[in-house]
């Protein structure tokens, strides 16, 4: 068809000819060869020329060849329109052609459908690790068609095992489970590639006042808990002017003095006394590991009800007070007032690490001293009788009485 409407276009172009042309230039009109041949060879190759599309002047592109027909489309055999279903223009069958987003190759979600076809639900969802150590856990990211979290487990404590067993990034860290020595000088058995071997106690050192064991005895600051000082009035006069060893030997302007005086020396923080005083000398007991508290008189009075800041400020019924109030705050004892004011006072309370309290009587008291009796049961020479009644124990020293009735005298005595 194509070729008739070629050979049309060329007769129209010679008819159309100026009048006169030759023979020659009609032949090159119907496609034959400029020189006028017109050989068969020359027909022939005009007529691929003309298959091609082409007029023989190349200037005038023809329709192409006819394309090859388009598949039928999916149609009615794909209900979701997803080109999966059971027309023949479908690419394959579908196993639910009322959902989209379910055929094969489909991405696989995780919600419990099988959405690429395949016969299983949320594969290749992958997994999760997460935590380290112990608790070092691989998860799956989806469980019973839901996304899940990757929970890390619970750590525990270390043991020598070759496991990071706290899960903090390292293995057998201070996990030996044999301890030896005691104080500074503890020690656990080491272990190395997951073994325990021998334990051996550290060195002791010389004992500070630092809180530690530093000897490796079993007890702290010992030398250090309470300690006996010599001093005079005059030192004490600075502290606090009232105690002077004139005017006063003992009493509250004295019990200030000693408390800060105590409180200077640098291990210890408070104390009491004098606990012998001849002339311008006196001696103080310095404790350590003590707490301070600021009580008012109206509570010293709930418990002893004489010593309420006018019937008494200082003397056995607030010392009474005071070592009650300090066993009910969870201690020893206590003693004081260390600071007065005018409606509270504050005291010392000591921990039984520090001190025990003893129960005595007078007259084994009045053997240490002898005017502390039942008739003289507080005072400077009781002071001096408990100090050395104590210290003849193996304590320090020691104040009192905290509690007394007749001949029996209750007394705290503090540890060196």
């Amino acid at each position: 068809m194509r070729r008739a409407l070629a050979l049309g276009l060329s007769v129209f172009a010679v008819a159309c000819a100026a009048p006169g042309a030759d023979g020659e230039d009609a032949d090159a009109a119907l496609g034959g060869r400029t020189d006028g041949s017109g050989s068969p060879e020359a027909a022939a190759r005009d007529d691929a020329r003309l298959e091609a599309g082409y007029r023989d002047d190349a200037t005038v592109a023809l329709d192409p060849p006819d394309a090859a027909p388009a598949p039928p489309p999916c149609g009615e055999g794909d209900p979701d329109g997803d080109g999966y279903g059971d027309g023949p223009g479908c690419a394959g069958p579908d196993c639910d052609d009322t959902n989209a987003a379910v055929h094969p190759g489909a991405f696989e979600a995780c919600n419990g459908l099988d959405e690429d076809c395949d016969g299983n639900t949320d594969e290749g969802l992958n997994e999760t690790t997460c935590g380290v150590g112990a608790c070092r856990v691989v998860a799956p990211n989806c469980v019973a068609g839901r996304p899940a979290a990757c929970v890390p487990g619970a750590p525990a404590a270390e043991a020598c095992n070759g496991i990071d067993d706290d899960c903090d990034g390292a293995v057998d860290e201070q996990a030996g489970a044999t301890t030896c020595g005691v104080g500074q000088c503890e020690r656990r058995a080491d272990c190395v590639d997951g073994a325990e071997g021998a334990c051996t106690p550290g060195a002791p050192a010389a004992e500070a006042c630092n809180g530690i064991d530093d000897d490796c005895d079993g007890t702290v600051d010992n030398g250090f808990r309470a300690v006996v000082h010599g001093t005079s009035y005059g030192v004490l006069r600075t502290h606090h002017d009232t105690c002077d060893g004139g005017a006063q030997r003992i009493g509250p302007g004295c019990n200030a003095a000693i408390h800060r005086f105590c409180a200077a020396q640098g291990c210890t923080a408070s104390g009491w006394g004098p606990v012998e005083n001849s002339g311008d000398a006196a001696s103080v007991t310095c404790v350590a590991g003590g707490a301070d508290r600021q009580v008012p008189f109206a509570a010293l009075a709930g418990i002893q009800p004489a010593c309420d800041g006018n019937q008494q400020r200082i003397g056995p019924e607030c010392n009474s007070a005071i070592h009650r109030y300090c066993r009910g705050e969870g201690f020893e004892s206590g003693f004081g007032p260390i600071e007065s004011g005018p409606d509270a006072v504050t005291v010392t309370c000591v921990p039984a690490g520090v001190s025990q309290v003893v129960e005595t009587t007078y007259g084994a008291l009045s053997g240490f001293h002898g005017p502390c009796n039942q008739g003289n049961y507080i005072g400077a020479d009781c002071n001096a009788a408990i100090h050395r009644f104590c210290a003849a124990s193996g304590f320090s020293s020691g104040f009192g009485p905290v509690e007394h009735s007749g001949d029996t005298a209750v007394v705290t005595c503090v540890r060196p």
